[in-house]
């Protein structure tokens, strides 16, 4: 039955933030926990494979729709591959009441910075300053990604957007800059994994289809706005009740 869950809070989750240019962890992780999986063992590197899954699948398909700026991406996605794998080094020897306490904190800052997202700059950025901003803040979502399992998706794609890029090639281009530092995260924490195989299966064959479907409903016909809205009402939600149990 617990695979049966898992598998089903994979595709729901896939499918919603494979539209937002998102792996989805930061909503997968506490459901995941709720579900019986260990915060830090189990929940934690399930959530970051499903998530890189997620990203590659849905990256993949906006590639081949013309969604995805290869110019930008690259330099975020090498920034992104460095910093994940000392977050999720740093994360290892943390309690798990630590990390619940920053998911849920971050949950919820960036759940209110995504509902903000609104007055977002025209004209776009040099490639000197595509590049100033995104080595260092690179390494922060892939640090970030490690640390907290957070994929960093949304984050990302809000950046893109006060880039200057349009809505809808952020969200196509973010998944590809965020894949790598899940999937390097998930080596890292996967020493420590105590979840069982069948779950681990069962959750990355569930993302693989919602992402699909995901990315192709977005490509097709999105309406960002009630997706942004329900996102942050979602994370700042998880985020309070993390928090909670934390305490």
């Amino acid at each position: 039955m617990q695979v049966f869950t898992v598998a089903l809070a994979a595709f729901a989750v896939s499918f919603v933030f494979s539209m937002m240019g998102a792996g989805g962890s930061q909503i997968l992780v506490p459901i995941l926990f709720w579900l019986g999986l260990d915060f830090k063992a189990g929940a934690i590197p399930v959530a970051l494979l499903s998530a890189s899954i997620t990203c590659l699948s849905a990256g993949w398909l906006y590639r081949r729709r013309g969604l995805v700026r290869i110019s930008t991406a690259w330099p975020f996605a090498l920034a992104v591959l460095a910093g994940s794998p000392l977050g999720a080094l740093l994360a290892r020897p943390a309690s798990s009441t630590a990390l619940m306490i920053t998911f849920a904190a971050t949950n919820i800052v960036i759940g209110l910075l995504v509902l903000r997202g609104r007055g977002m700059a025209r004209g776009g950025l040099s490639r000197r300053g595509e590049l100033a901003v995104a080595l260092p803040v690179g390494l922060g979502i892939g640090f970030m990604i490690g640390f907290i399992a957070r994929d960093g998706g949304p984050f990302t794609m809000a950046l893109l957007v006060l880039m200057g890029i349009d809505a809808k090639e952020a969200a196509g281009t973010a998944p590809l800059i965020v894949a790598a530092g899940c999937m390097f995260a998930f080596a890292v924490h996967a020493f420590d994994m105590t979840a069982g195989w069948s779950i681990v299966l069962a959750s990355s064959l569930a993302c693989l289809a919602g992402s699909q479907a995901g990315a192709r409903f977005m490509s097709a016909r999105m309406e960002s706005r009630a997706i942004r809205a329900l996102f942050t009402a979602v994370m700042i939600l998880v985020g309070v009740v993390i928090l909670v149990q934390a305490l």
